[in-house]
Order: C-alpha cells, then sequence, then structure tokens
C-alpha cells in the first residue's frame, strides 16, 4: 500500500530539518579535523539538501535513503566525539566510513536523477536506475550493520531528534575547543600531529 502523499511530504520536512544541522556538525568537523572523508561528506551532504528538495519522482525510496543517510552521518559523528586520539579513527572504521561516502555519492546521483527533466537521467539506460538504487539500499544495509544504528522513527518525537542532533553540535564544538586548549598548552607540533591523519607516534 503506497505511503500517502501527506506522509512523505512529512518525512521529507522532517528529515530536512534534523539533516541540516547534521550537516553544519559535519562542516565543522570537516575544517577543524581535517579526517579522510569528512571534506567529502560535509560537501555531498550540502549538496543533497538542495536537491531533496526538489524531487519530483521516487519521493518515497529518496525519503528512505536520506533517512538512513542520516542516521549513517550521526553515528560517523559519535565515533569523533568518543575518539580518544583527537578525532583520529583507526584504519578499519576509516575502511568503513569510506565505504559510505561511496555509497553517499550514489545516493547523491539517484536524488538528483529524479528532479524534473534531470539531465544525469538522461545517461541511464532502462533497468540502470533500479540497478542504482539497489546498490544505494545496500550500501546502506551494510553500514548500519557495521556501525551497529539502531534506526529510529523520523516520523517520532522530531523534536527530541532535533534536540540530539543540536546536542551533537555542541558536543563536536566542545571537542575542538578542548583540541584548541590542547594546543596552546602543549604547543602547536601535537596539534601538528593530531589534524595531520597520519599513524605515527606524537612529539
Amino acid at each position: 500500500m503506497p505511503t500517502p502523499p501527506y506522509d512523505i511530504q512529512m518525512r521529507l520536512s522532517n528529515i530536512m530539518t534534523c539533516l541540516t544541522v547534521t550537516g553544519d556538525t559535519l562542516r565543522i568537523l570537516a575544517a577543524s579535523l581535517k579526517g579522510p572523508f569528512l571534506e567529502m561528506l560535509s560537501v555531498t551532504t550540502q549538496s543533497l539538501l538542495k536537491n531533496i528538495e526538489t524531487v519530483k519522482q521516487n519521493k518515497n525510496n529518496c525519503v528512505v535513503l536520506m533517512e538512513q543517510t542520516y542516521e549513517l552521518l550521526n553515528a560517523i559523528i559519535i565515533l569523533h566525539i568518543k575518539s580518544e586520539t583527537g578525532g583520529e579513527l583507526p584504519p578499519i572504521t576509516l575502511k568503513h566510513i569510506g565505504n559510505f561516502t561511496e555509497t553517499l555519492h550514489k545516493i547523491h546521483t539517484f536524488v538528483e536523477a529524479q528532479q524534473s527533466g534531470s539531465k544525469i537521467k538522461m545517461f541511464f539506460r532502462q533497468g540502470q536506475m533500479s540497478t542504482l538504487l539497489k546498490d544505494c539500499k545496500n550500501g546502506l544495509k551494510q553500514g548500519i550493520e557495521v556501525f551497529q544504528i539502531k534506526t529510529v522513527d523520523i516520523m517520532g518525537d522530531i523534536a527530541e531528534i532535533q534536540q540530539q542532533a543540536k546536542t551533537r553540535h555542541q558536543e563536536v564544538l566542545a571537542m575542538i575547543d578542548a583540541l584548541s586548549d590542547a594546543a596552546g598548552s602543549d604547543g602547536a607540533s601535537t596539534m601538528s600531529w593530531i589534524y595531520s591523519g597520519h599513524n605515527r607516534s606524537p612529539p
């Protein structure tokens, strides 16, 4: 049974509200930590926010993809917040984030192709769009399993979900402030090591 258009529009509005905060948080992380994939995740998320507003086709699929994308982006932000090495993550975790980054690019392509008169869609042969959607869903499913995410109901308590997103944003700001304080007390060389992303011992 198809989802009523009103529900789809509500879910779309909710996920855009939450993803806007998450996108801002990613942007700050990317600018401050210079970690692998953060910049790509940030830029792609910002572009997705613009494209999702004008989706004309496959709205239900687009909303589902965006809801799961939101959960995975939050999981990645939390990993950086909880990191005990100045936002630096283990190689295996970075590999998983890299895999999700590839999936996010596919999601962006799919969503962009759902615009009215999309030029991108003209490049897809019949059946290729279905294959792309399947790849997006499989990539998200893998990410949710890897990062052990418990899915949330975006149609549930939207106020609470928004507050959680804002809290994570403040936690990122606090983490960056703490790293800045460490630079002041321990010297610029230590912060250079933290921000470099290289696997070597600190000075």
